[in-house]
């Protein structure tokens, strides 16, 4: 009987050593204590609103001739808006919302880019430009502008290109 179940018997051996072993090693102790630091201030003039971005029923379509999806091209948009809100900070700097608690459609603090873009068949947006605006910085404009042409890009397609127009509107406030 003792040669049959000596493989079970070398098992439970080598399983009770590697317990014994694990069991038996100091545990940790950290050499520095943790020190409560306070939070840090939040810094002032950050953009604290938010990037508005057309939804499929706002996307005015000019020409379609790559036969994209505008479900997947609205899906798209709503992705980018992260990248035009940290454009605008700089730009929203000196506005501060002055209708706390209130809720309006369009606060004077708002900004509305209308842009017309332009989707080649490899995917890019070339040449985007501003068909009308609310901000009277143009170096806001222009950053926003080379942003577009330089980091969206979409899937390229067959042929074709497509042509858009979409409001982009910054919601400056809570």
């Amino acid at each position: 009987m003792l040669k049959r179940n000596a493989p079970v018997l070398a098992f439970m051996l080598v399983f009770a050593a590697v317990l014994y072993f694990v069991y038996s090693v100091p545990r940790y102790e950290p050499v520095v204590d943790v020190e409560n630091v306070p939070p840090a201030p939040p810094v002032e003039g950050k953009f604290v609103g938010r990037v508005i971005m057309p939804s499929i029923d706002e996307i005015y379509v000019l020409e379609n001739t790559a036969g994209r999806d505008l479900n997947r091209l609205a899906q798209f948009l709503q992705g980018r808006a992260a990248g035009l809100h940290y454009l605008s900070t700089e730009y929203f700097k000196k506005i501060k919302p002055n209708h706390k608690g209130r809720n309006f459609f369009k606060s004077e603090d708002d900004v509305i880019l209308g842009l017309r873009l332009t989707l080649d068949s490899l995917g890019r947006f070339m040449a985007p430009q501003v068909m009308f605006s609310d901000a009277d910085n143009a170096a806001f404009q222009e950053k926003v502008l080379k942003h577009i042409e330089y980091f969206w890009r979409l899937p390229p397609s067959a042929q074709g290109k497509l042509e858009i127009w979409i409001p982009v509107r910054f919601h400056a406030g809570n």
